[in-house]
């Protein structure tokens, strides 16, 4: 999507260059309340066309870094799942060799009666 938004901010602005050739030539004053400065149109489009890329690629990474941060923690919980489990079944195995031992015991001790 980045690369998509530099591309079309890039043909765009060749688009307009080409079009309006005569007046982004020419000079003009713009005012910027500190002093007057004469310069090209195309100057200015470029910087203004800048920021907002450069706005727009910070939104972008901020938002893949929350979403990269979401996965990694549902990684985290589905790891900490899974090892839950294997807690459980190996606790659930012991369990029934602990009653498989109560059994041969007891039947031992039946044998042992007789």
């Amino acid at each position: 999507m980045k690369i998509i938004l530099v591309f079309l901010y890039i043909v765009i602005n060749v688009f307009l260059y080409i079009l309006n050739f005569e007046v982004f030539n020419s000079q003009v004053d713009i005012d910027f309340g500190f002093g007057i400065f004469s310069t090209m149109p195309i100057i200015l489009l470029q910087v203004v066309g800048f920021v907002f890329t450069l706005l727009f690629y910070f939104l972008g990474q901020k938002a893949d870094t929350k979403f990269n941060n979401a996965i990694e923690k549902l990684e985290d919980n589905i790891l900490i799942l899974e090892k839950d489990i294997e807690i459980s079944n190996l606790k659930a195995a012991n369990a029934l060799k602990k009653i498989e031992v109560e059994k041969e015991f007891t039947n031992q001790q039946l044998e042992n009666e007789k």
